[in-house]
């Protein structure tokens, strides 16, 4: 699946196919653009792995990221084994006698109630690890719609097909060590953004007329 048709098809060519991108490739205002960026800093990961970001070209608060973002993971992650990270960044008052358990120990425990059969993991009651078959936008929606205690983060790592995970656990420890073929982390609060760090060893990226297709390597 090559990531940037799938952009073009999904957004951009259906708004703008009759316009002419200016001479450095930018898309129009209003727009939107994936482009190569640096690492972050507090990304630990392999110093060969690149990095992408799919945001606005002009609003940085533009919310149609985040559901374009959503079709994007699932285009992308189709059957794979997909690893998904609940990161909760509340800040929990000294004077809150009984603060409400944050959404990552909530949506575990809702899992262990209705779906004991997904591998779930928690180090800590700030961050929630569970695997799926494909892209299971269920956490984040019910977060979005349900939740108004928290803040929290969403990332989801995306395996190779011959990747043997059995627990949540250990495809934390994969994921630790690098094993994986692509990293998506959406932002939709504060700047709108899909963030994407792709594995070169299992992930093909080729120039061409300005597009950079990206497409798993078989």
């Amino acid at each position: 699946m090559g990531l940037i048709k799938l952009l073009w098809d999904l957004y951009y060519f259906p708004r703008h196919h009759e316009s002419t991108l200016p001479p450095d490739n930018w898309p129009p205002d209003g727009s939107v653009h994936f482009i190569e960026c640096g690492t972050a800093s507090w990304k630990s990961i392999p110093e060969t792995y690149r990095n992408y970001e799919f945001s606005p070209n002009e609003d940085e608060y533009d919310r149609r990221i985040g559901e374009l973002g959503i079709e994007i993971m699932k285009c992308f992650c189709v059957s794979r084994r997909v690893l998904t990270k609940i990161r909760s960044v509340r800040e929990v008052s000294k004077k809150e006698k009984s603060p409400p358990d944050r959404f990552p120990v909530r949506y575990q425990r809702f899992l262990q109630q209705t779906q004991p059969q997904t591998p779930t993991y928690a180090g800590h009651d700030k961050e929630l690890f569970f695997c799926t078959y494909g892209f299971d936008r269920t956490a984040l929606a019910a977060f979005k719609e349900l939740d108004r205690t928290d803040d929290c983060f969403f990332d989801y790592y995306v395996f190779p097909e011959s990747a043997l995970i059995s627990s949540a656990e250990e495809a934390t420890k994969a994921v630790a060590a690098g094993e994986y073929d692509v990293w998506f982390s959406l932002s939709e609060w504060g700047p709108c953004a899909l963030y994407v760090t792709l594995n070169p060893e299992r992930v093909v990226v080729w120039h061409e007329d300005g597009i950079i297709p990206c497409c798993m390597a078989c």
